[in-house]
């Protein structure tokens, strides 16, 4: 017997062989037609299928009993290219971001409710906001976090964030699911965030959204910087949207 075989979980296996069994002319499929297809009875399937309704994968049909794949599979798929892809597209644009404003330039993407960074381009200056790359933070308290929720719908914020718990790292800092969903309504109207940072005190960041081809979010870049220097102001706020539409438009 292969030794790796001892390590790998079933459970996990049958539920990915669960989501790739969704295709073509497969768009929907019953509780018994899921179970045929992994080979188990009916009452497995139902765990299987129950926890990755819960976990937002699949979406059931409860006219016709059936299920199907969610928006949030695409997630997976979203990822893997973002994480790969976006900070070597977004590089050159961020880093003529900071030269062109003298500020530290991060592109991040978003994991549930994480901002992830995985770009930086440090500005010399001395007072320089400096978040490494691989870094994860509350996206509900920065500025790329904030600007990338916005694109989601109520019902998805609600999903990703039930029973979470809002920590309150100064005292700006957002404190309540409603309070972030009205901040994400105005932030959607904008088009933007620019704020003093929740995170820590006197810091300043502006964020706009990088777009694909489809109008999906699928990251971040802002401009920090302490707040005696940088100003939100419409000229480095334009700067950013800027840099953000150059990079989307490479998507």
């Amino acid at each position: 017997m292969d030794k790796s075989k001892k390590y790998q979980s079933n459970s996990l296996l049958r539920g990915l062989r669960i989501l790739e069994a969704f295709g073509a002319g497969r768009a929907q499929m019953t509780l018994s037609q899921i179970a045929d297809e992994i080979s188990v009875t009916s009452s497995a399937a139902f765990r299987f299928v129950h926890t990755l309704e819960q976990e937002g994968y699949l979406i059931k049909n409860e006219a016709e009993r059936t299920f199907r794949l969610a928006p949030r599979v695409m997630e997976l798929g979203y990822s893997y290219i973002k994480s790969l892809d976006l900070n070597d597209v977004a590089a050159s644009h961020a880093r003529h971001l900071r030269d062109l404003s003298g500020f530290s330039v991060h592109v991040a993407v978003l994991e549930n409710t994480d901002a992830v960074y995985v770009f930086r381009a440090m500005s010399p200056s001395p007072m320089v906001s400096n978040i490494p790359v691989g870094s994860r933070l509350p996206a509900f308290a920065t500025s790329m976090g904030r600007i990338m929720l916005s694109s989601l719908s109520d019902e998805e914020i609600d999903r990703r964030f039930k029973g979470y718990e809002f920590q309150k790292f100064t005292d700006a800092t957002i404190g309540t699911l409603n309070e972030l969903k009205v901040a994400l309504k105005e932030d959607q109207k904008r088009g933007y965030t620019a704020q003093a940072s929740q995170l820590a005190e006197g810091t300043n960041a502006i964020a706009a959204p990088i777009h694909d081809r489809s109008g999906y979010a699928i990251g971040a870049v802002n401009i920090s910087g302490h707040h005696n220097q940088l100003g939100l102001n419409e000229h480095l706020i334009n700067m950013v949207l800027d840099c953000a539409k150059r990079i989307s438009e490479m998507q």
